[in-house]
C-alpha cells in the first residue's frame, strides 16, 4: 500500500511541478513581455490534455518491453516539448535569425502531433464519462458498472483510430495539399456598373507568408496561374511575410513577374508589421517596415497604405481604397484608418475596398462606409482545413469569424447601399505546414453590370 501512495504521489508531483513552472513564466512574461504571455496559457492547455491522455494510456505503456515504454514517452513528450523551445527560444532570440527550415518544421512538427493528440483526447472523452459513471453504486448486483468500463475501454480504442486518421490526414495535408493550388471564378453582380467595366477581371491573392516557404518554385507556378487567368488587375491583400521582411529574399523575381493592365495593388496584414518576433530597438522594427515598403517598390506593387487612388480604364474611373490593418478583436492591432484612406477621395461608380482583416468588413465598414461596392479581405487562411466540395463548405474558422472564405452580401438600406465582402482563403500557410480540404486560393473576380 506504501508504494502505491508513492507511485501515485510521485505521477502528479512531475506534471503538477511542470504547471508551477508554466504559471511563473506567464507571471514573469506578464511583466517583461506581455504580449508573449497568453502563450504560456495556451501551452499549458496543451500539456494538460497531454498529461490526461498520457495517463490514461498507462495500461497499454505496462505491456511494452521497457525500451519501447521508453521510447514511447520519448516520442510522446517530444512535440510539447518542441512547441516550448519554439515559443521560448522565439522570445529569447529572434525568429528573424533562425534558419528557414527550423523556423517552419519545428512548430510544424509539434501541431502535426498535438493535433493528432487532441483528437485522440477528443475520442477519449466518451470513455472518461462512461468510466466516471462506472465508480455510481447501481444496486448491489447490477451488471451497470461493468458494463460501462467495458463501453469506455471501445471508445478508447476509437479515440486510437481516430487519432490515426487525423495524422494521416495531417501529413497528407502537409505533404500533398499544401500547394494544391485552386482558382476560384466568381460574378459579381455591381448596381449601375459602367459598360467599360463590364466584365473586369480581378484576381485576388492574400496571405502569401513567404517565411513558409522553402522553395520558390510552386509559387513561380502560381504566378503562371495568375498570368493564364487575364486579369485586368491583381490586388493583394495583406500577409506577404511572417515575422520579418528579410523573408522575402531569393523571391523578389517570381513576385515582380505578376503583371496586369491596371496594376498590382497591396496592403499590408497584421504579420507585415513586424509585431511577432522581438526586436533590439524601435527603429529596428521601423526599418523592417520600411525594407517591405522598399521590396513592393522594386518589384512593381503598388503598396496602399491608409490610401486611396483612382484607376482609370478606358474613358471610366474607380476608386480603389486600401486600408492598413484593422480587427475587430484585440488580439491584433489596428493600424487602419479609413478617415485618412479617404481624406480627399471622390466616391466613383465602382468602389473597391482592400482591407485585410474580415470583422472590419462586418464591424466598421457595412455600418459607416456602405457605398463600397466590394471589400477584398483574406486573413482567416478558412483555418487550412475543412470541408469544400459542391454542397459543404465548413471549416473551424467559422467559430472565430463570421465571414470566412468566399462570397458574402450587404444587401443595404437603399439599393446604392448594396455591397459584397470576398474573403480569400490565402496562398501560403503558417503555423500548421499544409491544408486539408481547404486549399490554397487564388481569386478570379468578374464583376457584372445589373440594370436598376
Amino acid at each position: 500500500m506504501k508504494n502505491t501512495g508513492k507511485r501515485s504521489k510521485s505521477n502528479w508531483w512531475i506534471p503538477g511541478s511542470i504547471l508551477v513552472f508554466i504559471a511563473l513564466l506567464y507571471i514573469a512574461l506578464l511583466t517583461a513581455l506581455p504580449k508573449y504571455a497568453g502563450r504560456m496559457l495556451f501551452f499549458a492547455a496543451l500539456f494538460i490534455i497531454d498529461w490526461l491522455v498520457f495517463a490514461d494510456l498507462r495500461s497499454f505503456r505496462n505491456k511494452l518491453p521497457r525500451i519501447a515504454s521508453v521510447s514511447f514517452g520519448i516520442f510522446w513528450w517530444a512535440p510539447v516539448t518542441l512547441l516550448l523551445v519554439f515559443l521560448m527560444g522565439s522570445v529569447l532570440v529572434s525568429l528573424t535569425h533562425w534558419p528557414t527550415w527550423l523556423r517552419i518544421y519545428l512548430p510544424g512538427v509539434a501541431v502535426i502531433a498535438l493535433i493528432s493528440k487532441i483528437a485522440l483526447f477528443a475520442g477519449l472523452l466518451p470513455s472518461y464519462l462512461l468510466r466516471l459513471l462506472s465508480l455510481i453504486p447501481f444496486g448491489r448486483q447490477s451488471v451497470m458498472p461493468g458494463f460501462f468500463r467495458k463501453a469506455g475501454i471501445r471508445f478508447r480504442n476509437t479515440g486510437i483510430a481516430l487519432s490515426a486518421l487525423v495524422l494521416v490526414l495531417l501529413i497528407l495535408g502537409s505533404t500533398w495539399g499544401v500547394y494544391r493550388f485552386k482558382v476560384t471564378e466568381t460574378e459579381i453582380g455591381i448596381r449601375n456598373l459602367p459598360p467599360e467595366l463590364e466584365g473586369l477581371r480581378i484576381v485576388q491573392l492574400s496571405d502569401i507568408h513567404l517565411g513558409s516557404w522553402v522553395s520558390a518554385k510552386p509559387l513561380a507556378r502560381a504566378v503562371t496561374l495568375v498570368q493564364g487567368l487575364d486579369p485586368d488587375m491583381v490586388v493583394f491583400t495583406g500577409d506577404l511575410v511572417n515575422y520579418s521582411t528579410s523573408e522575402v529574399a531569393g523571391f523578389e523575381s517570381v513576385l515582380a513577374g505578376l503583371k496586369a493592365p491596371l496594376g498590382v495593388y497591396a496592403i499590408l496584414g497584421n504579420h507585415d508589421y513586424g509585431d511577432y518576433t522581438s526586436w533590439r530597438n524601435r527603429a529596428d522594427k521601423e526599418k523592417n517596415l520600411a525594407d517591405l515598403e522598399a521590396f513592393y517598390k522594386a518589384i512593381g506593387w503598388n503598396l496602399l497604405r491608409n490610401q486611396s487612388v483612382i484607376i482609370r480604364k478606358d474613358s471610366t474611373e474607380f476608386l480603389l481604397s486600401g486600408v492598413e490593418n484593422w480587427s475587430a478583436t484585440s488580439r491584433f492591432r489596428k493600424y487602419g484608418d479609413m478617415k485618412k484612406t479617404l481624406q480627399g477621395a471622390e466616391m466613383k461608380s465602382l468602389n473597391i475596398l482592400l482591407s485585410h482583416d474580415p470583422t472590419h468588413w462586418d464591424t466598421e465598414v457595412r455600418a459607416k462606409y456602405p457605398w463600397f461596392d466590394l471589400t477584398l479581405s483574406g486573413h482567416t487562411h478558412g483555418m487550412q482545413m475543412g470541408i469544400d466540395i459542391p454542397g459543404i463548405r465548413w471549416s473551424p474558422a467559422e467559430f472565430l469569424y463570421e465571414e470566412w472564405g468566399g462570397l458574402y452580401t450587404n444587401p443595404g438600406k437603399t439599393p446604392d447601399e448594396e455591397g459584397y465582402l470576398y474573403v480569400n482563403a490565402g496562398l501560403g500557410h503558417i503555423g500548421y505546414p499544409g491544408r486539408i480540404g481547404i486549399r490554397p486560393e487564388i481569386s478570379l473576380l468578374i464583376l457584372k453590370n445589373i440594370q436598376e
